[in-house]
């Protein structure tokens, strides 16, 4: 199978092209300085605002609001980039009084959202009037996560398939089972229908806009001028691919075996970049261990999944499952060790386990696998003795999986605990109060701007409202 053999080296050279470009960066974009700075109390109205990051981000898919102490908008032309710095121009002759700066930006690594707010007063602070906009919309946050979700439960059961298929099935099992193929084909589906719906919803998401912008133009081509944009069209790209070679992998032989590990890999790549790991140190291999991560969630979920049809259709599961068991083990090994690094890499401390949102989600997570695990040593236990209990805890692993996807979803939709945005405290955030993280009221050390339904300032901006 020479085209196999040549799919093997493609892959390789491609693994080692997207993991050779990336570069070190700070994963999220925190702001780090700000003209006027926070709380300042200035004698006259300034003729601009700038704010500086901490790394590059996507012009496209950022943006300035400046709210005079009346409610209206004081800024008055585009935002410009230079370099890590955003300039937004101020509009002459505004009132005195405290001025509200919130912003929302999109990192260029990994395509990450972060925003805030800098508060800073002409003559005296003042109490503003309500203030409209800028809001995150919850509905559009909702369908990103769930585009998200549906792309790893449809990666999970395609190469979940392809693994029982491939290496698990004895050679005298009933035709039935060998030609159960339409969990992959489905798997392949829900995950380009993810990507998809990822990819229109990306640009709402990051500019907190309803699901009414879906399929605005100008959003969507920000999307894909961007490196989110461009992984995500990668992705379906790939899935291309698979669609025209999988049925000959499905075929078995070593040769299809090494074929579809490579597709499985590139797959899973795609997540790698958009992920944590394209930021902060050790770039490549953060990206190799993710790409590691996620094919071997991949092959445990979607393995566990293709027992469970298989069993629904009345095959008896003693010695596929047996075959799987050590599959599942090794994926299970590799999901922990890679789990491992990457607590270590995005946890600054054992403070940050229970000190960020980040950390607690993490608690949680491992907590899900180690119950799993439980549930699955006891199956395993009992693959000869009980084949009923065999199916009702495969039924309860695969329960338990579903909700590690899920904490997965939302760990990648929380800023990393090393990372300055992923602090729940204002000042640890931004080593000034209320620079970069949800924002104060107006003064040196003034009160926190309340943000109604606030979850995490790493998403979309939200509504500002004064106590």
């Amino acid at each position: 199978m020479a085209w196999v053999r040549r799919l093997l080296l493609a892959g390789l050279l491609a693994v080692a092209v997207l993991l050779g470009v990336a570069g070190p960066a700070a994963a999220h974009a925190a702001l780090v300085a700000a003209t006027p700075s926070d709380g300042a109390v200035l004698s006259g109205e300034p003729r601009q605002v700038e704010l500086e990051f901490s790394e590059e981000v996507t012009l496209r898919l950022s943006s300035i609001r400046v709210i005079a102490p009346d409610g209206r908008r004081a800024d008055s032309g585009p935002v410009r980039a230079t370099g890590t710095t955003l300039t937004v121009p101020l509009a002459p002759g505004g009132p005195q009084g405290s001025y509200v700066v919130d912003w929302r930006v999109s990192a260029v690594d990994d395509g990450h959202t972060t925003a805030g707010a800098v508060v800073f007063s002409v003559g005296a602070p003042s109490r503003n009037a309500a203030l409209g906009g800028g809001g995150e919309d919850r509905l559009t946050d909702a369908v990103q996560d769930l585009a998200v979700w549906l792309g790893f439960a449809g990666l999970a059961a395609m190469v979940g398939c392809a693994a029982v298929r491939l290496r698990c099935l004895p050679a005298d099992a009933p035709a039935r089972a060998r030609e159960l193929s339409w969990p992959a084909s489905a798997g392949w589906a829900v995950l380009l229908a993810g990507t998809v719906l990822q990819l229109f919803a990306y640009g709402p998401a990051t500019q907190g806009e309803s699901l009414d912008r879906l399929a605005d133009r100008e959003l969507l081509s920000a999307t894909l001028s961007s490196h989110e944009g461009r992984t995500l069209v990668a992705r379906i790209l790939l899935l291309a691919l698979v669609a025209a070679l999988g049925g000959p992998l499905l075929r078995g032989g070593a040769a299809a075996t090494a074929g579809a590990a490579v597709l499985t890999l590139l797959l899973a790549l795609t997540w790698a970049q958009t992920s944590h790991a394209a930021g902060g140190s050790l770039v490549p291999l953060a990206l190799a261990v993710t790409t590691v991560h996620v094919a071997a969630m991949a092959v445990w979920a979607g393995g566990l999944f293709t027992l469970a049809v298989l069993g629904a259709r009345g095959v008896e599961l003693t010695a596929v499952a047996g075959r799987f068991s050590r599959l599942a083990l090794g994926s299970v090994g590799l999901l922990a060790a890679t789990g491992l690094y990457q607590a270590f890499r995005e946890v600054s401390g054992p403070a940050a386990l229970t000190g960020t949102s980040y950390g607690r989600l993490l608690i949680a997570k491992a907590a899900v696998l180690a119950l799993v695990l439980a549930i699955a040593a006891l199956a395993r236990r009992r693959l000869t003795t009980r084949p009923l209990a065999l199916r009702r805890a495969l039924l309860l692993e695969l329960g338990g999986v579903t909700m590690l996807l899920l904490l997965t979803v939302l760990l990648l939709a929380t800023a990393p605990a090393r990372s300055p945005a992923g602090s729940d405290t204002p000042a640890a955030a931004a080593g000034t109060a209320g620079v970069a993280g949800c924002p104060r009221g107006p003064g040196p050390g003034g009160p926190p701007v309340t943000r109604p339904g606030d979850r995490a300032c790493d998403r979309p901006g939200h509504p500002i409202s004064w106590p």
